[in-house]
């Protein structure tokens, strides 16, 4: 591990555990309790990869164990804060799938992309292991995206912590897919933009959830906004647009 990649490292494990001091001083765990349990195995995963790393071999195994729980761990943290903001929906059994089923489709469409261009100067092992990086870093972007647009469609207000845990996730997402990418294309001619730019991103989206959970959550809602749509509401502004839909197509 090189200096700049261990400085980014240590600064990420001290972040994290200033903000674990935050959930446990506030008690926020009982509010988040997948995301607070991703970020205690966050700390122990890196805790253990800095241990290792005069360990080629195990570090190895190390870090793609953890990498592999961590990935269950943050799908799981998303969905919370999904449910948070989007739970007066979940009587309608069809919303309750909603969340997963475009998880699955993203994934789907991510390992599709990586099976037909696969990644350039790497044995099959390690193809493998890129092709399900990539996919999972599109399901996080994606879920970013399905978040944002659920939320200005049912005129929902956004609420501080649960969309803070979802823009740090897509930070996060968005700088390993990029440098992924750059390898599913260049292979190793990038290797060190490949090496340092997933520790950067990784550092700003604790910086985001960090910034989240420092300030309290505003407790009433914001003036100028409007109300956020009912089941029944939001149903009914479905059949309007469908309705739309069908008479422009008449015409």
């Amino acid at each position: 591990m090189k200096t700049a990649e261990l400085i980014l490292a240590l600064s990420a494990t001290v972040l994290m555990l200033i903000l674990l001091a935050v959930f446990i001083a506030r008690r926020l765990y009982r509010t988040f309790p997948f995301f607070f349990t991703c970020t205690v195995f966050a700390v122990l995963s890196t805790v253990s990869l800095l241990v290792t790393t005069g360990h080629p071999l195990v570090y190895l195994w190390i870090y793609w164990g953890t990498e592999a729980l961590y990935v269950l761990f943050a799908f799981l943290a998303l969905q919370e804060a999904f449910k948070s903001v989007f739970k007066n929906f979940y009587g309608m059994a069809w919303f309750r799938f909603l969340f997963p089923s475009v998880g699955v489709f993203i994934l789907c469409a991510a390992i599709l992309r990586s099976t037909f261009l696969p990644p350039a100067q790497v044995n099959r092992t390690f193809a493998t292991i890129i092709f399900l990086e990539i996919a999972i870093r599109f399901l996080e972007l994606g879920l970013l995206f399905l978040f944002f647009a659920l939320v200005r469609f049912f005129h929902m207000l956004w609420r501080q912590h649960a969309f803070g845990i979802t823009l740090g996730f897509g930070v996060s997402a968005a700088g390993s897919l990029v440098v992924f990418l750059l390898r599913s294309e260049f292979g190793t001619k990038l290797d060190y933009v490949v090496r340092i730019a997933p520790p950067i991103a990784y550092t700003l989206a604790v910086v985001v959830w960090l910034l989240t959970f420092i300030s309290p959550e505003p407790g009433r809602p914001l003036q100028g906004q409007p109300p956020a749509l009912t089941p029944e509401e939001m149903l009914a502004e479905v059949r309007q647009y469908s309705s739309t839909v069908k008479k422009i197509l008449k015409r």
